[in-house]
């Protein structure tokens, strides 16, 4: 009879502390509730440690739910937030960062299982009567030596092609196409034509070239430099997916070069980086996590990213791995 008791007791405690005693966050307002946890509000914290420990907004998170409370315990000494931590460690939840994966986007350019040996021949005569897409895949073929030894004159001249004929792989022929000429690779270099490819290619339905042309607005290589219109560009391939944009653009806010100094805007680029399987981001994560540039120093966080930018063949990262373990 006791033990009944105690079971209805428990399940109306429960009832009242998630029924009336906590308040919880509205899911719209993370993104104002994580900047002001940024900028060192304790209740903010705390309530981003609810967001986060709930899935309210964002994913869930226990880690990042233990690092809201942490910060809001310890820097703004938030009771609430102090308890929540207690009970985390206490319990030893969200000591570990949460299963981050690189998500490696294979591209198109990249992605060459689909081309078949056998049928040089095949798309060859094919692209000899007009077949954009036959064009686009021999193209591939002479560029990687795939069924042939590689032959970046005959790649440029299909890539040309298929660029001139309107087919579901015109615009990757023209950014390919680009690159031969940015790299001359086949063709003698010529920036003014690679520029005008990438801008072809830089559509509201199509953004490949967008970060070549950023990069090349940035550098000023072979083109006017622009910073303004670098940025841009290099924000929106960073948002449609180019891991090296977010990169780039992390290391220009962590530089405050052309733009603002701004630590939090180049964590969140270098994260989304090294999640869109961008070695360089994982790298400069590790870094902010070793310095504590922007953020508390965590060694562990620090190895972790480091040890994806290693595995990913970045030497810099394996450098930094083996130098910050032998120093532990």
């Amino acid at each position: 009879m006791s033990k009944i008791i105690m079971n209805i007791y428990s399940v109306l405690v429960v009832t009242v502390l998630t029924g009336c005693g906590i308040l919880l966050p509205q899911a719209s307002k993370f993104e104002s509730i994580k900047s002001a946890c940024v900028e060192g509000e304790g209740a903010a914290c705390y309530s981003l440690g609810l967001m986060y420990s709930k899935g309210i907004g964002t994913k869930k998170s226990d880690y990042q739910a233990r690092e809201a409370y942490k910060k809001g315990c310890k820097k703004a000494n938030n009771k609430n937030a102090c308890s929540e931590l207690g009970k985390m460690e206490v319990l030893g939840i969200g000591k570990n960062r949460d299963n981050y994966r690189m998500n490696v986007n294979i591209s198109k350019e990249q992605n060459t299982s689909t081309l078949d040996p056998k049928k040089l021949e095949n798309s060859k005569n094919a692209c000899a009567q007009g077949d954009g897409e036959a064009c686009y895949s021999l193209g591939q073929m002479y560029s990687k030596g795939i069924g042939v030894e590689k032959n970046y004159d005959q790649a440029g001249k299909a890539y040309t092609k298929a660029c001139e004929v309107r087919s579901k792989s015109t615009y990757d022929a023209c950014y390919d196409l680009g690159k031969l000429y940015f790299n001359g690779l086949g063709v003698q270099r010529n920036y003014s034509k690679a520029e005008q490819l990438f801008k072809h290619t830089c559509t509201e339905t199509y953004s490949r070239g967008c970060a070549d042309l950023g990069h090349m607005y940035l550098s000023g290589k072979g083109v006017k430099q622009d910073h303004t219109q670098a940025i841009n560009l290099l924000h929106r391939a960073c948002k449609d997916g180019d891991g090296k944009s977010c990169s780039t653009l992390g290391t220009l806010y962590t530089t405050g070069q052309t733009v603002k100094e701004d630590y939090a805007k180049a964590y969140k680029l270098f994260d989304q980086a090294c999640q869109k399987g961008d070695a360089l981001g994982c790298y400069n994560m590790g870094n902010m996590y070793e310095n504590g540039i922007g953020r508390e120093q965590n060694q562990n966080d620090a190895i972790h990213f480091y040890g994806l930018a290693c595995s990913s063949g970045l030497q810099i990262g394996c450098q930094s791995l083996k130098l910050l373990q032998e120093r532990l």
